[in-house]
């Protein structure tokens, strides 16, 4: 189970307290579908990312190689434009040494968001910067997609539906995207990791992981990670956008 939420303001409390009773995260989190990663298909190219980047931060550290294998999993535009130090995140910043998620996520976990932005210094934002650590952390991490923000945040009238977060989406007719230049980066990030926390709090444990990430070690049977309540609700945002 990921690290609790810490205090979060009441009316957010309230709506996504009234928001967990009436969905059904089960059948959303069934639901999620990026090209090959269906729960049918076991999702298995998320597998394989997380399998790589737990192994990347507990050897040598995420490298670059990792971040741009993760923009191609999200069919990124260019992510050969993506340029940085050969290491972007160093060793054991998300693990502790006995394999458990480090004690300094839970206190901030904005500090490895910050080591991504020093390290990379060309070809992602915000969404991009997020899922490398959806990937290597995902009992603590999600990542905060542009559908999220369009349905969850600010910057698309006809999509939203939830005042969660402050982050504005852009879109300028080349589709959409989140600007890093703007005052709710990263700290509606912060608040987006609370709300993943609250849902992993709070949720029976029912979440139906594939086999497959259980007999990794990837994920403890029927218990909800953080990344798990981000692809429900990936699939949730998905319904308006």
């Amino acid at each position: 189970m990921a690290f609790p939420p810490r205090e979060l303001p009441e009316h957010l409390f309230l709506d996504l307290s009234n928001f967990r009773n009436r969905n059904d995260f089960v059948e959303l989190y069934r639901s999620y579908n990026w090209n090959n990663d269906t729960h049918e298909n076991g999702f298995p190219d998320i597998l394989r990312l997380e399998r790589q980047l737990l192994e990347s931060d507990h050897n040598r550290g995420i490298s670059l190689q990792d971040v741009k294998d993760v923009a191609n999993w999200g069919n990124l535009r260019n992510s050969g434009r993506i340029l940085g130090q050969e290491i972007s995140l160093p060793p054991m910043t998300l693990h502790s040494g006995n394999g458990c998620p480090a004690e300094a996520v839970r206190i901030n976990p904005m500090g490895p968001v910050r080591t991504l932005e020093n390290n990379i210094t060309r070809g992602i934002g915000p969404t991009y910067l997020s899922k490398i650590l959806r990937f290597g952390l995902p009992q603590e991490y999600g990542a905060i997609d542009t559908r999220c923000v369009r349905v969850f945040g600010e910057g698309d009238t006809h999509a939203h539906q939830h005042d969660w977060l402050s982050l504005r989406a852009r879109n300028y007719g080349y589709g959409w995207y989140i600007p890093r230049p703007q005052a709710a980066w990263p700290t509606a990030y912060d608040t987006w990791i609370d709300i993943l926390r609250f849902f992993s709090s709070q949720l029976p444990k029912n979440c139906p992981h594939p086999i497959k990430f259980v007999e990794a070690g990837l994920r403890v049977d029927s218990v909800w990670n953080c990344a798990d309540v981000e692809m429900a609700l990936f699939s949730y945002a998905s319904q308006f956008t």
